[in-house]
């Protein structure tokens, strides 16, 4: 039986036995670690007290988990057995503990297999299709991008608490997928709001209030070409102890996106068709706007590869001052021309 995290988690919410085998896998951490410790703790509310864990993942002894399997425990009638696969396939001794495990379950005890990122021949292979179909499967994967903002929402509800359309729609776009981000932002949110529903208003305040200065307000600023303020906030993270690569991040996503829209509208689309393509804020189409007008697909493409270059001196891949290079950036997206010349290649 396969099912989505959310779905096993209310599973396991609900009266009833335990199943005999649980095993979860998937690339998304967050869900994997959630299920998982949803199970011990209905494991433990249900009289399970005793936890032996097997780590397969660097070479476990699957003789000794088929031994432990078939063993009585001394101290407790009932155990839960995990088995970490983490991203390796069993070898064919592991394949066939797993099918005498699925075939007959030992006793009452429960078994949690976890399993990492697998890959398409992973989930071709047979001991995989044994666990599919004979255990209780959960998988875990990225909600796609339409999907978060209900995530994000559901997550609220845990704290009797909703999110505006706009303010889900703003933490979506912040988090961008990380969804350990996004549900440490809600509670955030959560704990923060009094109200019941948590508006745009509220997600710009929490953020701009966890510091004198953000990486947002360093690209509205460029975007609007305010390059006072722009070097203001920069100098000001640099003070604060921000990490160059959170900058080069946000200017490069920012820099992606215009570019993107610029060779659109070089291509003969609307500016404001192509500003609702891209989901721009209303309360940012002036200054995108503006900036579409005095920088062209072409120079946006070689900032976002100096961005890039910035990126790698930043994390020691190539020689460079990277706070340096960063306010050469900020001039020539400002619109200082003659900043270019001083700007690393990309």
């Amino acid at each position: 039986m396969q099912l989505s995290c959310e779905r096993l988690l209310e599973r396991l919410g609900r009266d009833g036995a335990l199943d005999p085998v649980y095993f979860l896998y998937g690339d998304e951490p967050l869900q994997l670690t959630e299920c998982a410790d949803a199970l011990r703790a209905r494991a433990q509310a249900d009289g399970i007290t005793e936890r032996c864990v097997f780590d397969a993942d660097s070479g476990g002894d699957w003789d000794a988990i088929a031994g432990e399997a078939n063993a009585l425990s001394l101290f407790a009638a009932r155990r839960l057995i995990e088995i970490r696969l983490g991203t390796r396939s069993p070898d064919k001794r592991g394949t066939e503990v797993l099918e005498r495990l699925l075939a007959a379950p030992g006793g009452d005890d429960v078994y949690l297999v976890l399993g990492g990122a697998l890959d398409s021949r992973a989930r071709r292979a047979r001991w995989f299709k044994l666990l599919e179909s004979g255990a209780v499967t959960g998988a875990s994967r990225d909600p796609r991008p339409e999907q978060l903002p209900a995530w994000l929402n559901r997550r609220a509800a845990r704290h009797r608490k909703r999110l505006s359309g706009a303010a889900a729609a703003l933490v979506a776009e912040r988090v961008e997928g990380n969804l350990l981000a996004a549900a440490q932002e809600v509670e955030k949110l959560c704990l923060l709001v009094d109200a019941e529903t948590i508006e745009d208003t509220d997600v710009i305040h929490a953020v701009t209030d966890s510091a004198r200065f953000d990486v947002y307000q360093l690209v509205d600023a460029l975007v609007a070409g305010d390059l006072g303020r722009g070097l203001r906030v920069l100098r000001g993270l640099r003070e604060e102890g921000s990490e160059p690569p959170l900058l080069t991040w946000a200017l490069g996503r920012e820099l992606r996106q215009l570019a993107a829209m610029a060779a659109a509208i070089e291509r003969g689309k609307r500016v404001d068709q192509v500003l609702d393509e891209y989901r721009v804020w209303s309360n940012r189409k002036g200054m995108v706007r503006r900036l579409l007008e005095r920088l062209d697909a072409a120079t946006l493409l070689e900032l976002l590869m100096c961005a890039n270059a910035i990126d790698a001196a930043a994390k020691g891949a190539r020689r460079g001052a990277p706070w340096d290079e960063l306010e050469l950036l900020a001039l020539r997206l400002c619109g200082r021309r003659d900043a270019g010349a001083y700007l690393v290649p990309p």
